[in-house]
């Protein structure tokens, strides 16, 4: 199961209907980033690649559960957790 920051628990707990977050997930040890993004594709948009096989996505509050439980993930943060220079 896949490490989850307590603001996206909160999200995934009361999301609020027509509302989007963009999410830093990183991929399993047991995954790479072309499984990952392929997991990801049907929820939301890939925005980017960063380092360390993480991707930054876009995707609306009701589908943050759904993020959280891919296999393909290791954490599920808010990109506001983690600065990466642009």
């Amino acid at each position: 199961m896949a490490y989850v920051s307590h603001a996206v628990r909160s999200i995934r707990e009361e999301p609020i209907p027509g509302e989007t977050v963009r999410l830093v997930v990183t991929a399993a040890d047991d995954a790479d980033i072309a499984d990952l993004r392929a997991a990801l594709d049907p929820l939301g948009e890939v925005v980017d690649e960063l380092p360390f096989d993480r991707l930054l996505v876009a995707v609306d509050h009701d589908r943050v559960g759904a993020v959280c439980t891919l296999d393909a993930a290791s954490a599920v943060e808010t990109d506001a957790t983690i600065g990466f220079p642009s």
